[in-house]
């Protein structure tokens, strides 16, 4: 309380003497035709191999350099390297996150610094849900770039687990009109299209228009598992002059899909059947809509002062109905259910803020602050119900019987906050950078069981803070000390009915940014000490949900990506988690076991080279990708996931207004273990052998 008070008074204070000193004296050394500077777009990002800022996350243009955070950012350039399809993808080989542990269920799954941060997804800074029920995977090809925020985001975004989040940053209308287009075929019957269309007739960004769009079918390497994806995004920017800035985009996604189910563990006895095997049914799959609107507006004042303001409103509509093992199965009989759920998701999010830049001689003074707001309906309906056993040695499909009818459950979920943030960086001559942020946020969970007739209600406030120190050696090293902390409020309900406490979080994080060749290098080194307290868990029985206790995790990071030429790309990421442990579990057992799903040592390593220094005609590309042996146990069940080594190439040839590119992920075809279902009774096997042909159009 007494660090909340003081960092109330210093924020306000700071804040009423800068105010008073510019207004006699800053605002005439500096006058407004320096607004430019301080308003960069950071147009440079998208033809830059390695990223200088994260607007969308930052909300400034400060430098990831001067940031005391570890903040990867997968540029456009780099997404394109990686040919992913899916967001796992994407963030497989980003340091500290393994992504992607639960298979190929249609989800995005991943993990961050040791701590599951599936539902810590926001599109352009703003959260698209916090439902734990996820059932959402994120179209990535009209995306710009992918921002991971590693450790305790709280203090800029409010409610959130400690790992950190990852941010999608759309695409927008650009400067030069453009078009786009690019066909794809590879493995398991891969069909794909997108298309990107940039109109500007005054060759601005005032008054531009792009539409990007994607429609792809693919088979899986499992049999009867399909997965079909059609998605379209209009945004515009309006010409409202040079003090106002705002722009619109829309979106729309339908999925439809059969889930991926992996095959039970059975005491190891899996690895005698096939990789391809499916007991479920193809005919129970999932439809899922998403409808997304969001508005970025912008007004720069005379005086320097910028107001931003961020708004979006995402609705989803999923149904589904798959067929999923039902307890534990000894093969080759496996005991299965069919899971039908149905939910409606309605989320808005809008976030107001000001801010300044001062300017003291010797020292430079960011001031911001904001209100953030989130509201969330979500109804969820679900009911299990018993059907026939599945014979592996007899496969058959299309003669479901269901043998009992499970008790349904439909839940209103009822979320909202708002959160009043201040952010103050104190520059003191180049060199002594001072980070002081602070959090006071206030939440509200209700949720209705319609069927019960039951509602339970619970409302919590906190404070969430952020201290850093980060010393610029020169224009190459700037090593910074942090520490943060977080707050997240529980949806689940306990075995009573009630709500569960608010888990918390905090971090200490040392490291070092480094930067070379003219800023085409960018990278950090990094050491972390987090711990997670009334970490939440379904139970065992389904029916719901515990708090297990505390979890810790230490570790090292260290990445970098650069252009070292004008003709070769290269990016190289290394995590070493050593310590990963349950550190209090209502299980006693529990107490000292590694946390699920995370390696002690993960690596990747990718590169790309043109022939040309202008990019076109010829050029190849070779990757690595290293994940360390992992374990998951829950209960009396315990799996091991043997460490692996994949290899990936592509080559390509880039015309003027053509090109073509062939890759091929997991040359070798290696088998391996991705990870399991979270009751660690499935395991699941990763990708084999991908081959994909792309013809792109440009002009």
């Amino acid at each position: 309380m007494q660090f909340k008070r003081a960092y109330l008074a210093f924020s306000v204070s700071a804040c009423l003497a800068s105010t008073v000193y510019a207004e006699s004296n800053v605002i005439e050394e500096i006058p407004s035709s320096t607004l430019p500077t301080i308003t960069v777009k950071a147009a440079h990002d998208n033809t830059q191999y390695a990223a200088i800022t994260a607007q969308a996350v930052l909300r400034t243009n400060t430098p990831l350099f001067e940031t005391a955070q570890a903040i990867s950012v997968l540029t456009s350039q780099q997404l394109e390297q990686k040919q992913a399809k899916t967001l796992a993808e994407a963030l497989d080989g980003v340091a500290g996150v393994s992504a992607g542990q639960y298979g190929r269920r249609g989800w995005d799954d991943f993990i961050i610094r040791g701590q599951i941060s599936s539902a810590q997804t926001y599109i352009d800074g703003l959260r698209i849900q916090t439902s734990n029920n996820v059932l959402r995977s994120e179209d990535i090809s009209g995306l710009k770039s992918i921002e991971v925020v590693k450790g305790p985001t709280s203090v800029g975004f409010g409610l959130s687990l400690p790992g950190g989040l990852v941010n999608l940053t759309t695409k927008r209308p650009q400067a030069e009109t453009a078009y786009k287009g690019t066909l794809s075929y590879g493995s398991y019957g891969l069909k794909e299209g997108t298309f990107d269309l940039n109109y500007a007739p005054n060759q601005t960004e005032k008054g531009a228009f792009r539409l990007v769009g994607r429609i792809s079918d693919q088979d899986d390497p499992t049999d009867k598992v399909y997965f079909k994806n059609y998605y379209i995004a209009p945004s515009y920017n309006f010409d409202l002059g040079e003090a106002d800035d705002l722009s619109v985009i829309a979106s729309y996604q339908h999925r439809k899909y059969v889930r991926q189910q992996g095959i039970p563990y059975s005491n190891g006895q899996y690895r005698n059947y096939s990789h391809q095997l499916f007991f479920g049914d193809p005919d129970h799959g999932y439809e899922i809509d998403v409808y997304r609107l969001g508005a970025n507006y912008a007004h720069y004042f005379d005086n320097n002062w910028i107001f931003k303001q961020n708004f979006a409103v995402t609705k989803t509509d999923a149904k589904g109905s798959p067929i999923l093992a039902s307890g534990r199965s000894t093969l080759p009989i496996i005991k299965r259910s069919i899971n039908n759920q149905d939910k409606q998701d309605i989320n808005y999010a809008l976030d107001n803020n000001i801010q300044r830049n001062f300017n003291f001689g010797s020292i430079q003074y960011d001031f911001m602050t904001g209100l953030d707001l989130m509201h969330e309906r979500s109804d969820y309906y679900r009911r299990n119900d018993t059907i026939n056993d599945f014979n592996v040695n007899q496969p058959s499909y299309g003669n479901i019987i269901i043998k009992k009818l499970g008790a349904p459950t439909n839940e209103i979920t009822y979320s909202q906050y708002a959160g009043l943030y201040v952010k103050n960086t104190i520059k003191i001559q180049d060199h002594w950078i001072i980070g002081l942020s602070g959090r006071q946020d206030w939440t509200q969970i209700k949720v209705d069981n319609t069927l019960k007739q039951t509602k339970i209600k619970n409302s919590d406030r906190a404070f969430t803070g952020n201290g850093s120190v980060m010393y610029r050696i020169n224009d190459m090293f700037a090593p910074y000390i942090s520490y943060s902390t977080s707050f997240m409020p529980v949806t689940d309900a306990g075995q009573n009915g009630e709500l569960l406490k608010p888990e918390t979080g905090k971090q200490t994080e040392v490291g070092v940014k480094f930067q070379a060749l003219n800023q085409q290098l960018q990278g950090y080194i990094a050491y972390y000490d987090l711990t997670r307290k009334n970490v939440t868990e379904t139970d065992a029985s389904g029916l719901f949900s515990i708090q297990i206790g505390e979890q810790q995790t230490k570790g090292f990071e260290a990445e970098v990506a650069a252009a070292l030429t004008s003709q070769w790309d290269l990016s190289a990421t290394y995590s070493y988690i050593p310590t990963a442990k349950i550190k209090e579990s209502l299980t006693t057992a529990d107490i000292g076991n590694r946390i699920n799903h995370i390696p002690k040592s993960s690596a990747s390593l990718s590169s790309q080279y043109f022939f040309n220094t202008d990019k076109l005609g010829w050029y190849i590309g070779a990757g690595m990708r290293y994940q360390g042996s992992r374990t998951a146990q829950r209960s009396t069940d315990y799996v091991e996931l043997p460490t692996y080594v994949l290899f990936d190439v592509n080559a390509g040839y880039e015309a003027k207004h053509w090109g073509a590119n062939l890759s091929i992920k997991n040359l070798f075809d290696r088998e391996y273990l991705i990870g399991t279902t979270p009751n660690a009774q499935l395991v699941n096997w990763g990708d084999p052998r991908m081959i994909r042909f792309n013809v792109n159009f440009k002009y």
